[in-house]
């Protein structure tokens, strides 16, 4: 089973991936985001793996935009504890570096750090294991990355300091893709349930929304505001709830939202997720 992410070997979202589906599945590298999800939707891969929010830095808008675009549902998630570790070539040492390569989350995600080694640039690229590819195969002697222990492993590169992550609880949440729905569980009080919808531009709009759960004893476990697009200071709000999609005060919920929306779709029904390690090792 082929199983799309977003960048190189050594990527955290490989890691993620790993664990949650096993080493025995295919993990297939893709250069971006969108490319996840054209992967899953043209049947190149059964399942996909994105970042959608990171406990110190907050969520990734982009992905919450392609999850609207998409005909994708969510199927599952994971957590992930995210320890980065600054890497470099042999031979380079910490007095060396005037550069440093990572994604913006994970240079936001080091900012101590970083502000700690004078005179250093902060570049900006794709995903992490992307920075320490590009600084391997550049042969770059003057700059290090910012990426995974297990990108330094896969890369045979140094690592030259570990857990540079501002806050330990350094954690991101990643979401599985498919074609099709996860199967119903009724009752399960294990699941949670995602939605987007929009509203009017009325007075208590987004009360009225939240209180069809309030009025039911759902919990509600996260909301995200997402602007629309084309639509000056009009927005859409996804929303993360306990429950299934086969439970019946979820249904009664959705039912009654409905009639009180401009729009409404579910984006999946599935398992809460668990807090999981990476586990690195040479492969």
């Amino acid at each position: 089973m082929k199983i799309a992410f977003a960048g190189e070997r050594g990527a955290f979202a490989e890691l993620a991936a790993s664990q949650y589906f096993g080493v025995r599945n295919s993990l297939v590298p893709v250069p971006e985001f969108d490319d996840v999800f054209a992967a899953v939707s043209r049947g190149k891969a059964v399942h996909g793996i994105i970042p959608i929010e990171n406990s110190l830095t907050g969520s990734i808008h982009q992905n919450y935009d392609l999850l609207l675009k998409s005909n994708l549902f969510i199927t599952g998630e994971i957590f992930l504890r995210v320890a980065h570790c600054l890497i470099a070539n042999h031979g380079v040492r910490p007095r060396d570096i005037r550069r440093v390569f990572s994604h913006p989350q994970g240079l936001a995600q080091c900012k101590r750090y970083l502000d700690r080694l004078p005179r250093v640039e902060r570049v900006p690229v794709s995903n992490t294991a992307v920075a320490a590819r590009t600084i391997r195969d550049k042969r770059l002697l003057d700059a290090a990355a910012i990426a995974s222990l297990q990108a330094a492993i896969d890369y045979d590169m140094n690592v030259l300091a570990r857990n540079i992550e501002d806050n330990k609880a350094n954690i991101t949440r990643f979401l599985i893709l498919s074609r099709r729905r996860a199967a119903v569980s009724k009752g399960a009080g294990s699941r949670k349930t995602t939605v987007v919808f929009s509203l009017k531009n009325i007075p208590g709009a987004l009360f009225k929304a939240l209180s069809v759960f309030a009025l039911r004893d759902i919990d509600l476990l996260k909301i995200e505001s997402r602007p629309v697009h084309g639509k000056p200071f009009e927005y859409l709000f996804y929303l993360d709830f306990a429950g299934d999609f086969g439970d019946e005060r979820q249904q009664n919920a959705l039912n009654h939202l409905r009639e009180i929306t401009m729009f409404l779709r579910p984006l999946g029904s599935y398992d809460r997720g668990k807090l999981v390690e990476p586990d690195c090792k040479k492969r």
